[in-house]
Formats: structure tokens, C-alpha cells, sequence
């Protein structure tokens, strides 16, 4: 199959149809006779050589080949009107624009001011901004999907192209209780025996902490498992675990919420969160200017 071949007028057609799973609907939306579209899914299928779509008399639904070529076809529509956007912007004097991948830890703490700083300075640029985690940033730069990606403790084998950015420390919350008011510090062995609250698979402390149980030979107890550091810290101050987290966000959640933090013992508890791109480094000048700008915001931190 020649992917040149194909042409995104059909993509949208048959993009049409796996949302209304009906060939006359999806021809009303694309503006064409019913006979029109037959025939340009009839040639799609032709194309692949492989069928899309089970046709019967309630309309169509996806076969499994169909449901591939639907996922795909989403990701090239969305690059194409992405494409589209950003021309757009520099027909009008823009300066460019940038997609930025982060986790949760770095949007909790510092990349929002250094964001606006850069846009000040930089007021043409726009920056299309997604949270995810440590591992999916990893993921989605090495798939080209992304400019740039801010992350902590990158896969020892990734291929990209990685820069320090800042420096933080993990620390314990837990809650104002009377079994913990007096502590001063905790174990790592004693904080991996307690009831954890932690946010979801693939975050960079989830998975420290997971390492650590794995060297002393020990099961993770988690007990929620919750999406955001505000919703860890009111699960803390209910009593039902203790949780890990960046020490600046822990002082910010510890004004809103009854938690305390409390040194971890045992453990490196000193991060690097890294600048990353695909290998290479970012193409665009827009991508470019933010990652030198970043570089330089913590410098003498």
C-alpha cells in the first residue's frame, strides 16, 4: 500500500462514518451525494486492499481493520488541522508555536511562571501545553508527537535528547494525626509499609517508589490511587494513607490542608527534572527559543 495514495477528503468520509455509523449520514456531513461517498470508501478499501467497514441495514460499523485505520486517521487529522493553525498564525505575524508534553510535578511547581515569563518576552509564539505522565512524555516525544517534553527520571536506554531544568525533593505527607505529630523524619522502609496514596501508574515518584519496594524486597500497599496532587492531599487529611510529594507543592498543600510533611531517611530524595526532545533537538525555531529559555530559568538555583 502506497500511503500516498490516499487522500484525506476519503480519511474524513470514513472518519464521518465510524462516528455516525451510517454511510448517508456521514455523506450529509461531507457535503457529498451518497453515491459519491460509496464509491470513495469503496476506493479506500480498495487502496488498503483490506475491508473497513461491515455494511448492513442500519448503516456500517468498523470492522477490526477499520478500527486501526480510525485511530490513525485521527492522529493525521489532527496533525493536519495543527498544521493548519499554526500556518495560520504565521501568515498573521506570528512567531510560531510550540507543543509542550509536562508532568504533573513540573506544571505543580514551575513551568507555569517560567510560561509566562517566556510569552512576555516572546508574544507571538502560542504553546499548546498537555499533562501527562513521566512515561508517556517519554513515549509520545520518541512517537514525534510533541516539541518538547518536560519529565523526570527518563528510561536509562531513551533516546532523547535531555537538558536539567530544575532540582527538587520528594517528601512525605501525612496526616496531622497523633501518631505522626511528634515525628520528625520517616524511613523509607517504615514508608513503604504504610497505606499509600498515590497518583496514577507511570508517574515518576509512583515509580521510584515502586524501585524502592522491589530493593527491600517489599509489596506497594496503595490504597487509592487518585489524579492530582489536591486530591492526594485531602485523601492524606482524611486519614486514609500517606502520600509523596514534590516538597514545593507539599508546603502549598500544607497552608490549604490539615498534612504535615516530613523528611523521607534512607533514600535519595534529590530529583533532576529534565528538558526533553527527540534526538536531535527540537526543528523549529519557536521550540527552540523555549527549550534556551528554560535552560537558563534555573540556572543559579
Amino acid at each position: 500500500m502506497n500511503p500516498l495514495r490516499l487522500d484525506l477528503q476519503s480519511l474524513r468520509l470514513f472518519l464521518a462514518v465510524a462516528r455516525t455509523g451510517s454511510i448517508t449520514q456521514a455523506a450529509h456531513q461531507s457535503h457529498l451525494a451518497l453515491g459519491a461517498a460509496s464509491a470513495r470508501l469503496k476506493e479506500l478499501e480498495e487502496r488498503l486492499s483490506i475491508r473497513l467497514l461491515e455494511r448492513h441495514a442500519r448503516g456500517a460499523r468498523l470492522t477490526e481493520a477499520g478500527r486501526l485505520v480510525a485511530l490513525r486517521a485521527h492522529a493525521i487529522e489532527h496533525e493536519m488541522t495543527q498544521m493548519s493553525v499554526e500556518i495560520e498564525d504565521l501568515s498573521k505575524g506570528g512567531s510560531g508555536h510550540v507543543r509542550l508534553i509536562a508532568n504533573m510535578s513540573s506544571i505543580a511547581a514551575v513551568l507555569p511562571n517560567d510560561l509566562a515569563r517566556f510569552l512576555k518576552a516572546h508574544s507571538g509564539v502560542r504553546i499548546d501545553m498537555a499533562e501527562y505522565t513521566s512515561r508517556e512524555v517519554e513515549q509520545l516525544l520518541l512517537e514525534g508527537r510533541a516539541d518538547l517534553g518536560i519529565l523526570t527520571t527518563p528510561r536509562s536506554s531513551s533516546e532523547l535528547t535531555l537538558f536539567p531544568y530544575y532540582k527538587d525533593e520528594v517528601v512525605a505527607a501525612v496526616p496531622t494525626q497523633a501518631v505522626w505529630l511528634k515525628r520528625k523524619t520517616v524511613a523509607i522502609k517504615e514508608l513503604l509499609g504504610q497505606d499509600l496514596i498515590l497518583l496514577q501508574e507511570g508517574g515518576a515518584i509512583s515509580d521510584w517508589l515502586a524501585d524502592l519496594a522491589r530493593q527491600e524486597k517489599l509489596r506497594l500497599r496503595v490504597r487509592v490511587r487518585a489524579k492530582g496532587f489536591d486530591a492526594l492531599a485531602q485523601l492524606v487529611a482524611a486519614g486514609l494513607g500517606i502520600t509523596v510529594l514534590p516538597k514545593v507543592v507539599a508546603l502549598r498543600l500544607a497552608k490549604l490542608s490539615p498534612i504535615q510533611m516530613l523528611p523521607i531517611r534512607g533514600a535519595t530524595t534529590q530529583r533532576t527534572v529534565s528538558i526533553a526532545c527527540p534526538p536531535g533537538g527540537p526543528s523549529l525555531p519557536a521550540a527552540r527559543e523555549l527549550l534556551e529559555f528554560l535552560q537558563q530559568a534555573h540556572i543559579s538555583k
